[in-house]
């Protein structure tokens, strides 16, 4: 037996199946199926239940999996307090929304590069949604995501929120000083993609004082969402720190919402029950670079 045959066993386990096993090892298929069927010889039992479309585990390998988490713990800690920094290496897979993309994320990764030269972050800018899916099926280690999460196979917690706010260009015809739902009624809307936690929470925005907006523009790219409200066609929902040199400027005004717009909660969804210490390593970076964004408002607190 050898540290990867329970590696390969392990995932395929918490992943459900042997081809997203394969796709999180970044390796073939059979060469992970091959490491389990070796495994099986060596203890003389089966560990999976191969008659159904996915990888069932068997009385034995339930037994076995107990272990198999013991030993990547074990071995990720050893990694992690024996091993240096520049030793510790491994590829991490993450997904963001397109508001950590533009302001916290660029300077996790050069924190990264430098701190752990080791370790190759591979990120993706996509919705909560799609991300979910993607965590699902193997393709990332952890994600970022906007709003609540419950999903029994992921491991989740609360990172903290986010405030938001309505900007428009000062050219916009808007009552003022106070900006009400039923002021921007007549007015074109732009929130995130359909079906988004934020384009709900817009919605529920106006729902609260039981009206609808006539125009809502649905934009899943945040720097877009914010270009179309500085050439006035719409006001657009976003954090006020990523347009800051447009409001700055006076390209861009906030405008004072009453009732003010709920912050949009993020949490971590990081896929399997183990993680590793480059896993760790990054999350460690982001929490650092995350409480230092203005407008974010962190709720956990590092581990020591």
């Amino acid at each position: 037996m050898n540290f990867k045959q329970f590696e390969a066993f392990y995932w395929i386990a918490r992943l459900g199946s042997f081809h997203a096993a394969a796709r999180h090892l970044k390796m073939r298929q059979p060469s992970v199926s091959a490491r389990v069927q070796e495994l099986e010889r060596h203890l003389g039992v089966q560990l999976f239940d191969r008659s159904g479309r996915n990888a069932r585990l068997t009385p034995k390998g339930r037994e076995l999996l107990t272990y198999a988490d013991q030993m990547l713990r074990l071995t990720g800690e050893v990694e992690q307090r024996v091993g240096s920094r520049a030793a510790l290496v491994g590829r991490v897979r993450f997904g963001v929304t397109s508001i950590p993309a533009v302001t916290w994320m660029p300077r996790m990764i050069r924190r990264l590069a430098r701190a752990f030269p080791g370790i190759e972050p591979e990120f993706v800018v996509d919705t909560s949604e799609n991300m979910r899916r993607q965590l699902l099926e193997g393709d990332l280690d952890l994600a970022f995501l906007a709003g609540p999460l419950v999903e029994p196979s992921l491991v989740t917690e609360e990172l903290g929120r986010a405030a938001m706010a309505w900007l428009a260009s000062p050219e916009l015809p808007l009552p003022g000083p106070m900006i009400a739902p039923r002021d921007l009624v007549e007015v074109s809307v732009i929130t995130d993609a359909r079906g988004s936690f934020l384009h709900g929470l817009a919605l529920a925005w106006f729902h609260g004082a039981g009206v609808e907006p006539r125009r809502h523009h649905a934009c899943a790219s945040l720097p877009t969402r914010i270009e179309l409200a500085r050439l006035g066609l719409g006001v657009a929902i976003a954090p006020p720190t990523v347009a800051a040199r447009e409001i700055a400027s006076g390209h861009l005004r906030m405008l004072a919402a009453e009732p003010a717009l709920p912050p949009l909660p993020y949490v971590i969804a990081i896929a399997g029950g183990q993680v590793s210490p480059a896993v760790n390593a990054l999350l460690e970076l982001a929490r650092e670079a995350i409480a230092e964004e203005p407008e974010f408002h962190i709720t956990v607190v590092p581990p020591s």
